[in-house]
């Protein structure tokens, strides 16, 4: 296996380096050790025969002082020289590493010195006579002090030569020592070498034949079989490569096919479409296009052309800067043709195509025909302002009637005719509202309205709504509090439409409320869906709450919550939408069941040029 490979050549290789570490560890030991005994015999020899060498000029001394008469001085001064002497020759001959010259030496000096104790004592024992016998006598022992001395020099070359031989056989101990290192080191090199040889040749070729396989997998190539050289790890990673890579080949083979009728299935339903779909690619060129498309493109002249026409490619490019998909809901947001000999209109949906780790490879155009829809939205605007216009200066005269029956100005009324006359009246002020709403709500959707802006703080229109609305909050007992926040900026507004939206938001707060609550009018600094910053109206009650799935449906014209009981034709919210829309705002509502509901609205902050337009 792998790792027995492994674990061998490392074992092989500890054991090396362990060996040279033991090798040199004791080597070092043992020079050490008999450097530090041949120090130490050095000093003690050269200890012994300096103290030899200072004994015998002492003997000499003690016998040449003979001639003072002295004869008891000179045999003591002897006797302690001579003892001194032999201490120091017994501890020269007691060392265990003389050389055997040091040994022959020191016998012949042992016997020497013997010689000369027993003519130095028989001298000492004889009177002086400073005869010719004497003299010779005298002569004969300072000759025997003399060799004495130059065998004691002797002793001292031949301990001498002893230390050179030691020093040569510890210099060829160290040179053997080197030897041994470096045959250890060059078989720890040998080692090393085979072991990374048969690991690059065992290991990294696998591995890189596996990587080779693994990148030309991975750029599409599936047809990549690794060799299979062992059963170890190596071996097993080869082998599930090679399994992986026939899967990927039969997976490639069962699922051409169903790509291709995927592909097929998808043009075929796009081509199913009515509205003209373009599909481009990431340099913006049209890659495809349905059936409606081609044609829409022959009728605009453009079909020769892989760009769309400007002013929709002007809305692509402005999708791929923002990174956001275009996806427009107004009539107004519409782009105008014209071909055969009539304008059509289309509403551009301009979605971006991501890969899965969100890259942007290509943009679906759907241009979806809206001009007769937008037609019959004419035709049915202009037919509610006409009734509504129609109908609103015979219904003021009957409401004026009504008033006047009210207010018996033209005779008396009984209980009963006075109920009716009331109800009447009331009727007539709520249809003359709805007929109101209803051309508001016209002349809004009716292209670009004139607007009267000016300049004004957000505090002015929070107060003028509050004062309003003061009485009717009292009227149905609920609470009417303002919070507007210090230092906000002005907003442009036209001051009469905007007051109609906060107030129409009040008063349905005020509707809903139960009695004795609260309902909170405020004036903060917010932030609007594309992050510009702007001034953020809100009113919060404390009424039953909207449900989620009503919230998206709650500024559609016409639309109530089911189950309210509240009077209402469901037309303040769809024109005060209409107003914010035209102030450049976005309008919402935050609600949950039993919470109560927040109703807001953002103004961006004023604009210098429009300032200085209104100014």
């Amino acid at each position: 296996m792998l790792r027995t490979r492994l674990t061998l050549g490392l074992v092989c290789l500890l054991v090396i380096l362990l060996s040279m570490g033991l090798y040199s560890i004791n080597q070092c030991g043992e020079l050490g050790r008999r450097i530090e005994a041949i120090t130490r015999d050095n000093d003690r020899s050269g200890r012994s025969i300096e103290q030899m060498k200072r004994s015998g000029a002492a003997m000499t001394g003690a016998l040449l002082s003979v001639v003072t008469n002295d004869y008891a001085q000179s045999s003591n001064d002897f006797t302690a020289a001579s003892k001194s002497f032999r201490e120091a020759l017994d501890e020269e001959n007691a060392r265990h590493s003389t050389s055997p010259e040091e040994k022959k030496e020191i016998a012949k000096l042992i016997d020497a010195y013997g010689a000369y104790q027993e003519r130095a004592r028989t001298f000492l024992q004889a009177p002086y006579q400073p005869d010719a016998a004497w003299r010779t006598a005298a002569h004969k022992l300072g000759q025997n002090t003399s060799d004495l001395l130059n065998m004691v020099d002797q002793l001292a070359l031949a301990h001498e030569e002893g230390l050179t031989s030691g020093d040569k056989e510890t210099h060829a101990d160290v040179i053997s020592t080197i030897r041994s290192l470096i045959l250890l080191m060059i078989t720890a090199a040998i080692v090393a070498i085979y072991a990374s040889m048969r690991l690059s040749r065992g290991l990294l070729e696998p591995l890189t034949s596996v990587t080779s396989s693994i990148r030309l997998v991975g750029e599409g190539n599936l047809d990549q079989t690794v060799p299979v050289l062992s059963k170890d790890e190596l071996g097993v990673l080869a082998t599930s490569f090679n399994k992986m890579a026939s899967q990927l080949r039969q997976y490639k083979a069962n699922t051409s096919d169903e790509l291709i009728r995927l592909a097929m299935t998808i043009r075929v339903t796009l081509a199913s479409f009515p509205d003209p779909i373009f599909v481009l690619n990431s340099s913006g060129a049209v890659e495809f296009r349905n059936p409606a498309a081609d044609q829409l493109a022959m009728k605009l002249l453009f079909s020769g052309v892989t760009r769309l026409p400007q002013n929709v490619d002007e809305k692509v490019e402005k999708v791929r800067a923002s990174g956001q998909d275009y996806l427009p809901t107004l009539f107004k947001d519409a782009i105008k043709f014209n071909f055969d000999g009539q304008d059509h209109y289309y509403l551009p949906r301009i979605v971006l195509l991501r890969e899965d780790h969100e890259k942007v490879f290509g943009v679906a155009v759907i241009l979806e025909n809206v001009t007769r829809m937008l037609l019959l939205d004419d035709v049915k605007s202009n037919l509610i302002a006409t009734v509504s216009h129609e109908l609103k200066t015979p219904l003021t005269s009957v409401r004026m009637a009504l008033y006047l029956l009210h207010e018996k100005t033209v005779g008396s009324l009984n209980e009963k005719q006075s109920d009716l006359v009331s109800t009447a009246r009331e009727d007539a002020d709520r249809l003359l509202k709805t007929l109101n709403d209803l051309l508001d709500l016209a002349k809004l959707e009716q292209g670009p309205t004139q607007l009267e802006l000016h300049r004004l703080a957000p505090s002015v229109l929070v107060e003028n709504a509050v004062r309003e609305m003061q009485d009717i909050a009292h009227a149905g007992q609920v609470g009417l509090k303002a919070k507007i926040a210090p230092n906000l900026p002005q907003i442009s507004i036209d001051l009469q439409r905007m007051d109609y939206v906060i107030t129409n938001l009040i008063a349905n707060a005020i509707k809903y409320s139960p009695k004795g609550s609260e309902v909170l009018v405020r004036a903060d600094i917010g932030k609007m869906r594309t992050t510009q910053p702007g001034v953020r109206f809100s009113v919060k009650d404390q009424g039953p709450g909207i449900a989620p799935d009503h919230q998206e449906h709650i500024f559609e014209r016409f639309y109530r919550v089911p189950g309210t009981r509240k009077s209402g034709a469901g037309l303040g919210l769809s024109i005060a939408r209409e107003v914010v829309v035209k102030h450049q705002g976005e309008i919402g509502v935050i609600s949950q069941p039993g919470q109560g509901s927040e109703f807001f609205f953002v103004l961006p902050i004023i604009l210098e040029e429009a300032a200085s337009e209104t100014s």
